[in-house]
Protein backbone atom coordinates (compact mmCIF):
# COMPACT_ATOMS: atom_id res chain seq x y z
CA UNK A 1 0.00 0.00 0.00
CA UNK A 2 2.88 2.63 0.92
CA UNK A 3 4.36 1.72 -2.70
CA UNK A 4 1.58 2.63 -4.32
CA UNK A 5 1.39 5.97 -2.26
CA UNK A 6 5.03 6.86 -2.93
CA UNK A 7 4.84 5.84 -6.80
CA UNK A 8 1.59 8.10 -7.17
CA UNK A 9 3.43 10.70 -5.53
CA UNK A 10 6.47 10.19 -7.78
CA UNK A 11 4.33 10.48 -10.91
CA UNK A 12 2.20 13.66 -9.61
CA UNK A 13 5.91 15.75 -9.53
CA UNK A 14 6.83 14.61 -13.21
CA UNK A 15 6.78 17.51 -15.82
CA UNK A 16 3.42 17.68 -17.72
CA UNK A 17 3.37 17.56 -21.34
CA UNK A 18 2.18 20.69 -22.55
CA UNK A 19 4.69 22.42 -19.64
CA UNK A 20 7.61 20.33 -20.57
CA UNK A 21 7.75 20.85 -24.42
CA UNK A 22 9.17 24.51 -23.48
CA UNK A 23 11.13 23.14 -20.99
CA UNK A 24 9.05 24.53 -18.07
CA UNK A 25 8.95 21.86 -14.75
CA UNK A 26 5.60 22.17 -13.85
CA UNK A 27 4.08 18.79 -12.90
CA UNK A 28 1.14 17.81 -11.78
CA UNK A 29 1.26 18.42 -8.14
CA UNK A 30 1.83 22.20 -9.22
CA UNK A 31 -1.25 22.64 -10.58
CA UNK A 32 -3.20 21.35 -8.08
CA UNK A 33 -1.24 23.59 -5.49
CA UNK A 34 -2.34 26.17 -7.43
CA UNK A 35 -6.14 25.77 -7.76
CA UNK A 36 -6.47 25.10 -3.83
CA UNK A 37 -4.30 28.28 -3.23
CA UNK A 38 -7.11 30.25 -5.82
CA UNK A 39 -9.28 28.91 -3.93
CA UNK A 40 -8.22 30.01 -0.74
CA UNK A 41 -7.57 33.15 -1.48
CA UNK A 42 -10.97 33.79 -2.64
CA UNK A 43 -12.14 32.77 0.57
CA UNK A 44 -10.03 35.49 2.08
CA UNK A 45 -11.14 37.50 0.21
CA UNK A 46 -15.01 36.79 0.53
CA UNK A 47 -14.39 36.86 4.05
CA UNK A 48 -12.66 40.12 4.35
CA UNK A 49 -15.27 42.01 2.04
CA UNK A 50 -17.80 40.67 4.60
CA UNK A 51 -16.52 41.85 7.07
CA UNK A 52 -15.84 45.52 5.85
CA UNK A 53 -19.26 45.39 4.09
CA UNK A 54 -20.84 44.94 8.38
CA UNK A 55 -18.47 47.76 9.39
CA UNK A 56 -18.74 50.61 6.45
CA UNK A 57 -21.73 49.63 4.91
CA UNK A 58 -21.37 49.07 0.63
CA UNK A 59 -21.14 52.58 0.16
CA UNK A 60 -17.78 52.98 -1.79
CA UNK A 61 -17.84 48.78 -2.71
CA UNK A 62 -16.79 48.23 -6.41
CA UNK A 63 -19.13 45.58 -7.83
CA UNK A 64 -17.65 42.23 -8.12
CA UNK A 65 -15.70 41.36 -11.38
CA UNK A 66 -14.54 37.80 -12.84
CA UNK A 67 -11.61 39.31 -14.41
CA UNK A 68 -10.58 41.45 -12.01
CA UNK A 69 -10.65 38.80 -9.71
CA UNK A 70 -8.92 36.63 -11.60
CA UNK A 71 -6.29 39.02 -12.74
CA UNK A 72 -5.55 39.55 -8.96
CA UNK A 73 -5.33 35.93 -7.98
CA UNK A 74 -2.88 34.76 -11.06
CA UNK A 75 -0.73 37.88 -10.43
CA UNK A 76 -0.39 36.55 -6.54
CA UNK A 77 -0.02 33.02 -7.38
CA UNK A 78 2.43 33.79 -10.37
CA UNK A 79 3.96 36.77 -9.24
CA UNK A 80 4.62 34.75 -5.73
CA UNK A 81 6.35 32.27 -7.90
CA UNK A 82 8.55 34.53 -9.93
CA UNK A 83 9.87 35.97 -6.37
CA UNK A 84 10.41 33.11 -4.84
CA UNK A 85 12.35 31.61 -8.45
CA UNK A 86 14.54 34.78 -8.87
CA UNK A 87 15.59 34.38 -4.87
CA UNK A 88 16.69 30.69 -5.35
CA UNK A 89 18.02 31.78 -8.06
CA UNK A 90 20.66 34.29 -6.72
CA UNK A 91 21.09 32.00 -3.53
CA UNK A 92 23.00 29.39 -6.46
CA UNK A 93 24.96 32.21 -7.89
Amino acid sequence: MLSLLVEFYRYGLEPVPPFSWFGVGISTLDIVAMFRLCVVLRQIRELSMIEHVKSHGKKGVEEDSFVKKAATTLLVVYGGEAIVGAIQFIRHM
